[in-house]
């Protein structure tokens, strides 16, 4: 399904794929005529998470540090694994209790991989 730099989380409930295209000269003339010139594609992978307990946490982050790292994952545009070369987005985590016997739970992740 997933893959980050060869860590396959198995807690992983499903991702999403944005795609961008990228432009240049975009715009309009003053006769209204739009110019648009592509010069490539590039992805953002948003990777959701089920409940997390502590260890499980901090073993998906450290797999994604502050570097670029390479993402495999399906397109679904193409039909195809693709790899980039990717950075991540902000991260946020929202925690749901803290039970001594139990350990702490965090609310599902979402993370983004943003390619460079």
């Amino acid at each position: 399904m997933i893959s980050i730099e060869g860590y396959k989380p198995d807690f992983i409930a499903g991702y999403e794929i944005e795609e961008y295209d990228l432009s240049l000269e975009a715009g309009r003339n003053a006769k209204g005529t739009m110019r648009l010139n592509y010069i490539g594609t590039k992805y953002k992978v948003i990777l959701k998470t089920t409940p997390l307990f502590q260890a499980q946490l901090t073993e998906f982050y450290s797999h994604i540090p502050r570097r670029a790292i390479s993402v495999t994952f399906f397109n679904p545009y193409t039909g195809e694994s693709k790899t980039i070369s990717a950075y991540r987005g902000d991260r946020k985590v929202s925690m749901l209790f803290d039970i001594d016997c139990v350990g702490k739970l965090y609310d599902a992740v979402s993370q983004s991989l943003i390619e460079l």
